[in-house]
């Protein structure tokens, strides 16, 4: 392989205009790359990180759903970097409706990747947690003469129909290509896997720019990719480090239950002399000590330690910014959304049937938000009879 290349001459597209509807509730007002993760981190930010630490020169932003706390925190955290080498464009199609898919974002923003003097874009989604060095990357594209290179690692193939399915051929060609398959192909010699698209792509702008005068092609994996694997012009590269999909309850827990320990399992995403921003921290909490077990992290109250019905368990449970348990509480894969504040004595995680009646249960993940809370508390609530003056309860009233 030819030596790892400098990227201040390639130019970066970031895909930021998902919604997120797998993770419910988290994005109703907030769009994914936004949500916080790990404690003093948003997702986007390890993108974003990769992308600074692989020395690419400029970067172009495309935000669509809710892009107002992205779009700040963008500007904000990462401005410093790039300075006006970094453009954050909102969702709008040459037809003024916004993006209308993954290769539309490109379209909408060629003038911009004409100005920038683009010879090859990098296309990065910013909802994954990982952290790549994107040179060996664009140096394995420019080797193998494809005009399209996409980043692929193998996944258990029970799970890989979320992926885009590469098959691969002679040379890292790709010979087939499949978008979340319900049959995913195996890899080859290897049949308890498949080899799954990162949804990370290096691709010859000429050749992209070209193929999208075509209005019908929107998305990479719908149609660029397809295209160009009928042309035999796409390529793959095989990467073997930590990526996530945290686009689901279940991945959003158990990705930031890997930050827990220590080593974290990749780079985290702040550079040196970077700004740090906060991110809602929670307050003090009423607990003297903690103590953490594999997944299994046990407080202890201020007051009143000798009581065990007092001590605070939470086992492969999040608390994201601004949540709180108070004593008492007992968490299972669950997790407390921003600002959420879990009372005392709860139990949450131990009964799906009895916690779907309140919350959001995805998957092996309960999410537990102050609405929830609010509402299982009201219908919950004791009230009096105007004429009795006898309690009867909300609970009983409602059916549940």
């Amino acid at each position: 392989m030819q030596d790892t290349p400098e990227l201040t001459d390639i130019v970066a597209v970031v895909l930021a205009g998902g919604q997120g509807t797998r993770l419910h509730e988290l994005t109703g007002r907030e769009c994914k790359p936004a949500l916080p993760f790990a404690r003093f981190h948003r997702i986007v930010d390890f993108t974003m990180a990769s992308l600074a630490r692989s020395g690419v020169g400029r970067v172009i932003v495309g935000t669509q759903y809710r892009p107002t706390t992205l779009t700040g925190h963008l500007q904000s955290v990462w401005g410093p970097v790039w300075g006006n080498r970094l453009a954050v464009k909102a969702g709008e199609s040459a037809a003024g409706r916004g993006y209308a898919g993954t290769a539309d974002v490109l379209r909408a923003n060629a003038a911009a990747l004409d100005a920038m003097g683009a010879k090859e874009v990098l296309v990065v989604a910013a909802d994954h947690v990982y952290a790549m060095d994107y040179r060996h990357f664009v140096a394995a594209h420019r080797e193998n003469g494809a005009s399209l290179t996409l980043a692929a690692m193998p996944v258990a193939r029970e799970a890989a129909g979320r992926f885009g399915i590469v098959t691969e051929g002679p040379g890292h060609r790709i010979a087939g290509f499949d978008e979340k398959p319900n049959q995913p192909a195996s890899i080859y010699g290897d049949p308890a896997h498949s080899l799954a698209s990162l949804g990370i792509y290096v691709i010859d702008w000429p050749w992209l720019r070209d193929l999208l005068q075509d209005p019908a092609v929107l998305d990479f994996g719908e149609d660029v990719i397809p295209r160009a694997v009928r042309r035999g012009d796409a390529a793959v590269w095989r990467w073997n480090g930590y990526w996530r999909d945290v686009g689901t309850l279940d991945g959003l827990r158990e990705g930031w239950l890997d930050f827990e320990g220590s080593p974290p399992p990749c780079l985290r995403p702040f550079v040196p002399g970077m700004q740090v921003e906060a991110i809602g921290l929670s307050p003090r909490e009423p607990f003297h000590a903690s103590v953490n077990l594999g997944g299994l992290r046990l407080m202890s109250p201020l007051v009143g330690s000798e009581d065990p019905g007092r001590w605070t368990a939470l086992d492969r449970s999040v608390l994201m910014p601004g949540a709180r348990v108070s004593p008492g509480v007992r968490l299972s894969n669950v997790i407390v959304a921003p600002g959420t504040v879990v009372p005392h004595g709860l139990q949450i995680g131990d009964d799906p049937v009895e916690d779907r009646r309140w919350f959001r249960v995805s998957g092996d993940t309960t999410l537990v938000t102050s609405a929830m809370l609010a509402r299982r508390g009201a219908l919950r609530t004791p009230v009096f009879s105007l004429f009795s003056g006898k309690p009867s309860t909300a609970r009983k009233s409602q059916g549940v």
